[in-house]
């Protein structure tokens, strides 16, 4: 537990929501989800002021603790360490007693390292059948996968080709619809794909234009006269929106199809060195199509121009307030995962100042935030409401059932800060495709009861659930996809589609090049 919220004691939201802790703690508790956490064995340590205290000595028939059947004794002063691996328990009253700390099945890594490259695929095809959360939601046939990719790591193993297998492992990764997964990283392949480039960004209009929204001065795409605005109509032949579906970025996976094509136009404009493109396009005002054959160069430039963390120094609070000339609040979210402590800290001071200052609305940029802890962004969320609203569930395979089970009594819900810190102002939410996961339930959240305005070109990033790691040949650390995230109805949330803006900005031309911070600029519209 953390000791983020409130004062230097544990309270609730400390606690995520409440409860006994169920690892890494000297008791046993049940593993299953639908087992809810239920104590049973290992130690606990009990404090008496007297000698007129009880404890169970057992669990009684129905095989929980701490109910109306347990068989009570009476407890001596003092300290006393109780076993529950026996029956009846044990009470040790020793000075020196051991106790060890438990970490249940469920926390430990599943690791295929040693298996060799067939035998950790089929251990991996086996965890997703029975753990990944959205094999029925993106209709993933494992047996076509297996068919698919299986003969792949026979022929690494067979060769002992460690390249081949990593290639294998980032292919099949990439192959399921997922922005959670993450793929090995071939750096080479990576090199040999990306460090050319003509000097050219381009992006989708609303029109159905392909422009181009960025041009490198003296690039190869400059000196052929390539302009700012120009329509790509194609590339090498093919025209550009065949082109542009057609590659596979290095920063695949990705859950939702507006990720997919944004990232798909950033990685089109690159090419291996020394590589000839001809590209088809219309400069503005021109009356007439051009055609340029360029040779890409080391260029970076149009590269970095389109990074969804362009503008991003790395050393950025987690939480960054200010006020804006008219007025308003104005705070950048960047991370859900940075030091909860000083999150929590510095969200409750701009609160504060908010609410000293009179302060009448405010507008919460989260279009950089990757996202971290889902509790965390639930409860910052909840300094903005009076009411403490159920949010949804999250549901997880279970061993014992088969099947996945949600846990009515782990529903998430705001746990409400106190009066002081809440904030009753107007606000808006500025979002995008760059923030995912936590950051995309925070802001979900904020579109209950009509609380914010969601201000964005595009939905964020459709990220949902939650994840666990596991271990391949080779040092390749993977995750997978553990939780399914719904509503209070049950409906699947956020993943693949992530939270669409309720006030939607369209991408024009005008909206491209505008001076300023359009997206801001409706945001303060809106507030």
């Amino acid at each position: 537990w953390t000791n983020a919220f409130g004062d230097p004691f544990l309270e609730q939201r400390d606690q995520g929501g409440g409860g006994w802790s169920t690892a890494f703690a000297t008791t046993r508790a049940e593993d299953a989800p639908s087992g809810k956490g239920e104590i049973i064995g290992g130690k606990y340590i009990v404090w008496a002021p007297d000698d007129q205290q009880g404890f169970p000595s057992g669990f009684g028939e129905d095989g929980k603790l701490f109910t109306e059947d347990d068989p009570i004794v009476r407890l001596p002063a003092g300290y006393t360490v109780v076993d529950m691996d026996t029956d009846p328990f044990t009470f040790d009253r020793s000075a020196s007693p051991e106790m060890e700390l438990v970490e249940p099945p469920s926390s430990a890594l599943d690791d295929f390292s040693s298996l060799g490259y067939v035998g950790a695929f089929d251990a991996m095809i086996d965890l997703f059948r029975r753990e990944y959360s959205f094999t029925d939601l993106k209709a993933i046939d494992w047996d076509a996968k297996i068919a698919e990719y299986r003969p792949r790591f026979e022929e690494a193993e067979a060769n002992n080709d460690s390249l081949a297998y990593r290639r294998a492992l980032r292919d099949f990764i990439w192959s399921i619809p997922d922005g959670h997964l993450n793929a090995p990283f071939i750096r080479e392949d990576f090199v040999e794909a990306t460090s050319g480039g003509v000097g050219i960004a381009i992006r989708d209009v609303e029109d159905g234009r392909t422009i181009v929204n960025f041009v490198t001065p003296d690039s190869p795409a400059d000196r052929a006269g390539i302009e700012v605005g120009a329509e790509i109509l194609t590339w090498n032949g093919q025209p550009i929106d065949d082109y542009v579906d057609g590659i596979v970025p290095f920063s695949s996976p990705f859950s939702s199809d507006h990720v997919r094509r944004l990232q798909q136009l950033r990685y089109a404009t690159r090419a291996p060195l020394d590589g000839e493109v001809e590209i088809t396009y219309k400069n503005p005002g021109a009356a007439a199509d051009s055609t340029a054959v360029v040779t890409a160069e080391e260029e970076s430039d149009s590269f970095r121009v389109s990074s969804f963390n362009v503008g991003r120094s790395g050393v950025e609070l987690p939480v960054e307030f200010s006020l804006l000339d008219n007025g308003l609040g104005y705070v950048k979210i960047y991370s859900f995962s940075d030091n909860e402590l000083l999150s929590v800290q510095l969200w409750e001071r701009m609160m504060q100042n908010l609410n000293e200052n009179g302060i009448p609305g405010l507008i919460i940029d989260m279009r950089q935030n990757g996202g971290g802890s889902g509790f965390l962004a639930d409860q910052m969320a909840a300094y903005f409401f009076n009411e403490p609203l159920e949010l949804g569930m999250s549901g997880f395979y279970d061993e014992n059932l088969g099947e996945f089970y949600f846990n009515p009594e782990r529903t998430d819900r705001f746990y409400l800060p106190s009066e002081d810190l809440r904030y009753n102002g107007r606000v808006a939410v500025v979002t995008g495709p760059n923030c995912a996961s936590a950051c995309e339930f925070f802001t979900y959240n904020m579109t209950r009861e009509g609380r914010a305005d969601v201000i964005g070109n595009y939905p964020t990033a459709g990220l949902g659930g939650s994840q666990n790691l596991f271990q391949m040949p080779d040092f390749e650390m993977l995750q997978i996809s553990i939780g399914r995230p719904v509503d209070m109805d049950g409906n699947i949330i956020v993943e693949g589609t992530g939270v669409a803006p309720t006030v939607r900005v369209p991408v024009t031309e005008e909206t491209l090049f505008a001076e300023g911070d359009p997206l801001l600029d409706t945001a303060i519209a809106a507030v």
